[in-house]
């Protein structure tokens, strides 16, 4: 049994809308392999993009949740703030930073046409470049506010 988080739910919701049709190698017509997963693996990060032979990963991370209360301090909801990081890394075939673009804006595609449900909403992107042995680690970390009413 699945335990209802904003995390599984944000897991779902971009499964269910992420188009990898949308998402090529530097041909343009290749698709690249990308998945999504909750927080990062236990494993080093390089084994996924190599190893495992993925393009491009989505990470979900834990939300951060605040009460939403009414006037008689009664919580009628809750806004919880779920993490998401794109990545990506120099491949053959692959430029990281064009394959983060593409997925970048499939995740803006997503957040723009499929707000509702919980009403979510893409908030601040934060983009770094971290190096990972020989390789560079391309990224943006999203913060996706997630709103939804106790039952």
């Amino acid at each position: 049994m699945m335990v209802d988080t904003a995390q599984n739910r944000t897991k779902v919701w971009l499964d269910t809308y992420w188009l990898p049709a949308n998402i090529t190698k530097d041909d343009g017509s290749t698709l690249a392999t990308t998945i999504s997963a909750f927080d990062w693996p236990d494993y080093p990060i390089t084994r996924l993009f190599l190893d495992k032979n993925v393009d491009g990963a989505v990470s979900i991370g834990q939300a951060s949740s605040k009460a939403i209360v009414d006037v008689d301090h009664y919580p009628y909801g809750y806004e919880e703030v779920v993490p998401i990081l794109l990545c990506a890394i120099d491949k053959p075939g692959i430029t990281g930073v064009k394959l983060l673009a593409q997925m970048d804006e499939e995740l803006r595609i997503i957040g723009e046409a499929y707000p509702l449900g919980s009403i979510r909403r893409l908030t601040g992107s934060k983009p770094k470049t971290e190096r990972l042995g020989s390789y560079f680690l391309f990224s943006v970390e999203y913060s996706l506010t997630y709103r939804r009413d106790v039952t």
